[in-house]
């Protein structure tokens, strides 16, 4: 799905900085399975690089909008989270055969590469996250659940709508797991901007610190606890014990960058830990020949076993 770079440098010509630019190649990013990001080398353009972001059309977090992320991004770049600047936005397909947004190229490594990068400071910045003035910023757009619980059957209906897609609708641990979490979801929390997929490669470090966070493709305004939960499944799958959800590393560092106790937290782990074997579906059949990085079996296995804490 890599556009030829004559036919982007056509469309970029047109902004306004970008007449002279010529385009010289078009990279594709190596790793996710999330929309299709590449590096645009340029000459005598605005910018010696700038980000293509292109919509995929199947994939783990369907269905994709990039559009909407170019929106999110505009956004935030009135609010002290880093962001790259938007460039520009095509929603149709004509150009480059699928909607695209064009980014700033921010030079830095994510944090699973960089040599300096602080995990205090990925973790104050995620809570900086959840602190956003949503309102203020201009992100109604994305939809404002009446109440917690609305979010979270929201978030359900969502991951369900993927397994029939992803081929594992039938799966028993799947759908039993599915009845689990419908049953005990938590009727208190809170609404804030969530980004939707906080792992460590969406962070962006220079210096000890966060320069930029990028892929917005799941922000939506939820309980911030959906964030805090994805990493707490994705520490038990890289090997953390399992033990109780508001004990590890990332619950005890969060409650104290965001200056509070989230509340209870083994709904939003098991929650995670099910979208996660759902995604391992998803990405054999949509991953771009890639497999993923983690086992079923474990997966399910770390299921099992944080269902349990629910009934």
């Amino acid at each position: 799905m890599v556009p030829r770079p004559g036919d982007f440098e056509r469309w970029l010509t047109r902004l306004a900085g970008f007449e002279e630019a010529r385009v010289v190649s078009i990279t594709p990013v190596e790793g996710g399975a999330s929309n299709v990001t590449c590096r645009v080398e340029l000459l005598s353009g605005g910018a010696r690089a700038v980000c293509l972001r292109l919509q995929r059309e199947r994939g783990i977090f369907e269905p994709y909008d990039v559009i909407r992320e170019g929106r999110v991004i505009a956004a935030l770049a009135g609010t002290d989270v880093p962001v790259p600047r938007l460039i520009g936005m095509e929603p149709s397909s004509d150009a480059l055969g699928a909607p695209f947004i064009v980014l700033e190229w921010v030079e830095a490594p994510h944090m699973g590469q960089a040599p300096d990068a602080d995990f205090e400071a990925f973790t104050r910045m995620v809570a900086r996250i959840h602190a956003v003035d949503w309102e203020a910023a201009g992100l109604g757009f994305l939809g404002v659940p009446e109440r917690v619980e609305a979010a979270l059957g929201a978030e359900l209906d969502a991951v369900e709508r993927r397994m029939e897609g992803f081929g594992c609708a039938g799966e028993p641990l799947l759908r039993d797991a599915l009845a689990c979490l419908r049953g005990t979801v938590p009727r208190s929390g809170r609404l804030a901007l969530c980004q939707g997929d906080v792992n460590v490669f969406n962070y962006l470090f220079r210096d000890g610190k966060v320069v930029a966070v990028v892929d917005w493709e799941q922000a939506r305004i939820s309980d911030p606890r959906m964030d805090v939960g994805q990493l707490l499944a994705l520490s038990l799958l890289k090997g953390a014990p399992f033990g109780p959800a508001e004990g590890m590393p990332f619950a005890r560092r969060y409650a104290a960058a965001a200056g509070g106790d989230p509340g209870d937290l083994r709904w939003f782990r098991a929650v995670w830990l099910w979208q996660l074997a759902v995604i391992h579906f998803g990405w054999r059949r949509y991953g771009n020949g890639s497999e993923p990085w983690y086992s079923l079996e474990l997966a399910g296995e770390l299921l099992a076993m944080a269902l349990a804490e629910l009934d």
